[in-house]
Order: structure tokens, then sequence, then C-alpha cells
């Protein structure tokens, strides 16, 4: 029985320990990918004397190196469950509390009440 807990507990960490590694391989794939450009557009702008930040490719990849910011979190989204589980407890947490009241009505309230 010993043996089974630690054999079960060993393939969870294995489990655990692959996720991170692929959950990390995916983040700097994403950072390769977006930034890699750039830096072939620098480096061949350098190189070459001619350095045009007007053009439509300069612009591409700045919105390339700006997404880059944006894609962890749906990376992340996409491989724990940890994530996924507080993302959906949070919605749900906001729409059972949608009717709460906002700080206006809560001060109009407290007016009546005293009267004022």
């Amino acid at each position: 029985m010993h043996f089974q807990a630690n054999a079960a507990a060993s393939s969870s960490v294995n489990a655990a320990g692959r996720n991170a590694l692929m959950t990390s391989l995916t983040i700097c794939s994403g950072f390769f990918i977006c930034w890699t450009p750039l830096q072939i557009y620098n480096l061949v702008s350098v190189f070459s004397g001619n350095v045009d930040f007007t053009s439509w490719f300069y612009h591409f990849t700045l919105v390339l190196v700006v997404a880059n910011s944006c894609i962890n979190p749906f990376i992340y989204a996409a491989k724990y469950r940890e994530f996924q589980t507080g993302v959906s407890s949070r919605r749900a947490s906001d729409a059972c509390c949608a009717n709460r009241f906002t700080l206006q009505e809560v001060r109009l309230e407290h007016l009546i009440v005293e009267g004022k």
C-alpha cells in the first residue's frame, strides 16, 4: 500500500512537472515569435544604414511585441486547471453579487433613513 501511494504521488509530480515544462516552452515560444521580427529588423537596419521607423513592417513588429504582453494570461488559462477554476469561481461570485448597491445608492439610502 505504501508503494502504491508513493507511485501515485510520483506520477502526480511527474504530470505537474510536464505541465510546467510545456507551459514554460509555450511562453518562451510566444516570446521568441513576438520579439524575433523586431530584432531582425533592427539588425538589418543597423547594418544596412537604412532605418525606417515609418514602414508598415516596423509597425507590425511593434504590434507583435505589445501582443507578447497580452498572450501570457491566455496561455495560463489554457494550461492550468487552478487558473481555470479561479476564473470560473470569480465569474460565479460576480454573477451572484451583480445586484450590489453603488456607493451613491448607499449614501442616498443613508440620507433617507436619517431623514435629512
